[in-house]
């Protein structure tokens, strides 16, 4: 199966679990390899334990 690389963009939580979105605006990311954009939210979702914005697919 072919995989390619996508970057996760997620909301990450505060010490108690509660949501902590970042004050600037830019959101924490991880970068790995997927079958494609669904599994990539799973596994950043599965990885970060946080909700996650989106999956953008990157070029190489």
């Amino acid at each position: 199966m072919a995989t390619r690389r996508y970057r996760c963009y997620y909301t990450p939580r505060d010490a108690l679990g509660h949501l902590n979105p970042s004050d600037t605006g830019a959101a924490p990311f991880v970068q790995f390899k997927a079958a494609n954009g669904s599994s990539a939210r799973e596994i950043a979702a599965a990885v970060t334990g946080c909700p996650v914005i989106d999956a953008v697919r990157i070029e190489d």
